[in-house]
């Protein structure tokens, strides 16, 4: 993903790029809140999103 998209998905889920970035090396875990706007943002299942 180019950083521009990273920068809007952040935005639409309510992080910071750092944070997304944290998310995505294991090195922080999303919040309830950040699941729940991946999910209503972009119909990701939460299931999915938990475990894999």
């Amino acid at each position: 993903m180019n950083s521009t998209r990273l920068i809007d998905f952040s935005k639409s889920i309510g992080v910071s790029q750092g944070t997304l970035s944290e998310i995505e090396q294991n090195k922080y875990y999303p919040s309830t809140e950040t699941i729940m706007a991946i999910h209503t943002n972009f119909h990701v299942d939460i299931q999915w999103n938990l475990f894999g």
